[in-house]
């Protein structure tokens, strides 16, 4: 048995337009799985489904607002209809909005954790009799490196949501271990994306950021996206529950 290729698996992953969840989408493919990619822009969606497609892969575009339960209902039935099983889930939507703890508001605070953890929650939930019929799939959780250590240029409620996230990780890993469903999350540090634009465009925070960062550089998606690929490889057959950061070595360092 070959543990290093993804032939064969069925794949989720959301928030998968641009980015991370874009890359992550294009290293699972590119290891043999059939991928269904979703997220809100049917544009951009279309495109990489096009560029995927052209390349032989098993992609399949799907627009969804996860962030609605009609979103993750389709989500579920699409899969069911695709596959009837599932072997992996990266749950990779998120949001934040930026503003400091004594601007944000209780409505703020609902939304944030509503897409960054809610989200990950119910279709992880909802997805779980899929994960489970064929021994046991996985969940790859994107967290981030804020839930772990002090970040400065993001917010309180953004690193609660990933906080909840990991906690989550490590309950599911021991409640449906059982059933062969193994779960991790990676936890990114500054990864060159649009989400990050504004601090990375600015030549002092990123002269800041290297010099928190024993790698001395900014990561890139595809960085994150092969050790999510990894997580969902038989070779990692023995990893649950893990916290992971992907950040060039900043969590060793400290606050920024």
């Amino acid at each position: 048995m070959n543990h290093w290729t993804l032939q064969s698996k069925t794949a989720i992953v959301a928030g998968a337009s641009k980015g991370i969840g874009k890359a992550t989408t294009e290293e699972l493919l590119r290891h043999g799985a059939e991928v269904l990619f979703l997220a809100r822009s049917e544009g951009l969606i279309r495109e990489a489904e096009e560029a995927f497609r052209a390349k032989g892969w098993k992609a399949y575009g799907m627009v969804a607002d996860i962030g609605e339960e009609k979103g993750r209902r389709a989500i579920v039935e699409k899969a069911g209809s695709l596959w009837g099983r599932l072997d992996i889930l990266v749950n990779n939507a998120g949001t934040n909005v930026r503003k400091p703890t004594l601007e944000a508001t209780f409505e703020d605070l609902q939304h944030v954790m509503d897409i960054n953890a809610g989200t990950a929650f119910d279709l992880s939930r909802r997805l779980y009799p899929l994960l489970k019929k064929d021994g046991g799939g996985c969940i790859v959780n994107v967290a981030s490196i804020a839930s772990m250590t002090g970040v400065m240029w993001t917010t309180g409620i953004y690193a609660m949501s990933k906080a909840a996230m990991n906690r989550m990780t490590k309950y599911l890993a021991i409640e449906w271990g059982p059933d062969g469903i193994r779960v991790n999350s990676v936890n990114p540090w500054f990864i060159n994306t649009a989400r990050v634009e504004r601090v990375l465009n600015d030549p002092e925070k990123v002269q800041q950021i290297n010099r928190a960062t024993p790698l001395g550089r900014v990561g890139e998606p595809e960085e994150v996206a092969r050790v999510i690929a990894f997580l969902a490889m038989p070779a990692a057959s023995y990893l649950t529950g893990l916290n992971l950061p992907v950040d060039g070595g900043f969590a060793e360092v400290g606050i920024l």
